[in-house]
């Protein structure tokens, strides 16, 4: 009986590894086939691991966001799982995310996710899951493990104003077009108020109090197929008179003064922008740019991995972390 047992046992041991070899075989697979771009940043062992779902949007201050994030996961100790998305599918994708997260029990998230019901549901689940959040665009979820990382946008506009108000030196006022990167209120919901909604709000506080400034229209991106050069010609053979466009991302900022420099509009219509990088100096210091808005996306990223580790040594996160919005024209440029 005893070699009647011993065979029934490594039958059973058999078939325990040969299920177990086979699940993670399927499991890997799945995994592969969900979403290849997936990618994990880990130092040393890892005291914590985060989700880390953007849009970047091909946008300079995602980019820097997330490097940002990385050098903050090496600092702390954490494991970031980077789960880029296109935008495409940035709505489906950004929810399919949080609830994957949100099942596999990560230490926290980290999403700049659009307004949508499912969105929002996806975020609630995850906090009451007890999972801490920073997101990088505002919610109005009301829950204390949910936190906001980033610039004050109604400043944001207010800072915009004071630098477009001097970009012009053919006297007041100053004739501004602005093109935005994203809608203004939500399609699918009115009564939410959206980042751009609010940096108007600064833009036109000012615009309002010192008369300085003359806002001939406002337009913005709803999907790439109508970008920031469309927009800018737009603008110019609408509103001839223009003195100044406002660009509200990097992407866009280039865009613009690439026109202007084709149109031969060099002098004549100026560019303020958003987002620092070498085309952009370049630009500034030709005068063709007047200055940008630098919302620091490497310092939001970083921060936000501080907020979450401090979550497990404090049960009290702020819900509003300010990341302060610096001003760049051909004086301090070289500084940056």
């Amino acid at each position: 009986m005893k070699w009647l047992y011993k065979i029934s046992l490594a039958a059973l041991f058999a078939t325990v590894v040969a299920s177990t070899a086979l699940a993670l075989y399927y499991f890997n697979m799945v995994n592969k086939a969900y979403d290849k771009n997936s990618t994990n940043v880990i130092s040393g062992n890892p005291k914590y691991h985060f989700s880390l779902i953007i849009n970047s949007r091909d946008d300079e201050y995602w980019q820097s966001f997330k490097e940002g994030v990385f050098e903050a996961g090496k600092a702390h100790n954490a494991a970031i799982e980077y789960n880029p998305i296109s935008d495409p599918d940035s709505i489906d994708k950004t929810v399919e995310y949080v609830n994957i997260a949100n099942k596999s029990r990560v230490d926290g998230i980290i999403v700049n996710g659009e307004n949508s019901p499912e969105y929002s549901e996806a975020i609630a689940s995850a906090a009451k899951s007890g999972i801490h959040i920073v997101v990088g665009l505002a919610e109005s979820i009301d829950s204390n493990r949910l936190s906001y990382v980033g610039n004050n946008f109604y400043d944001y506009g207010v800072k915009a104003a004071k630098l477009i108000s001097i970009a012009s030196d053919k006297g007041t006022p100053i004739n501004l077009g602005v093109i935005l990167s994203d809608a203004s209120r939500s399609e699918i919901d009115k009564t939410k108020i959206s980042q751009s909604d609010v940096m108007l709000s600064g833009l036109t506080s000012v615009i309002e109090s010192e008369k300085k400034i003359k806002l001939l229209c406002t337009l913005y991106k709803d999907s790439d197929l109508l970008g920031a050069e469309d927009l800018t010609k737009s603008i110019l053979t609408q509103h001839p008179d223009v003195d100044v466009i406002f660009c509200t991302n990097a992407k866009d900022t280039v865009a613009a003064a690439r026109v202007i420099v084709e149109r031969n509009l060099v002098g004549e219509v100026v560019i303020v922008g958003t987002g620092i990088n070498d085309e952009i100096k370049h630009y500034i210091n030709k005068g063709i740019i007047f200055g940008v808005m630098d919302r620091n996306g490497y310092n939001a990223g970083y921060k936000s991995v501080e907020v979450l580790c401090g979550s497990f040594v404090d049960s009290f996160q702020s819900s509003y972390v300010s990341i302060a919005t610096d001003i760049y024209t051909a004086m301090n440029i070289d500084q940056k």
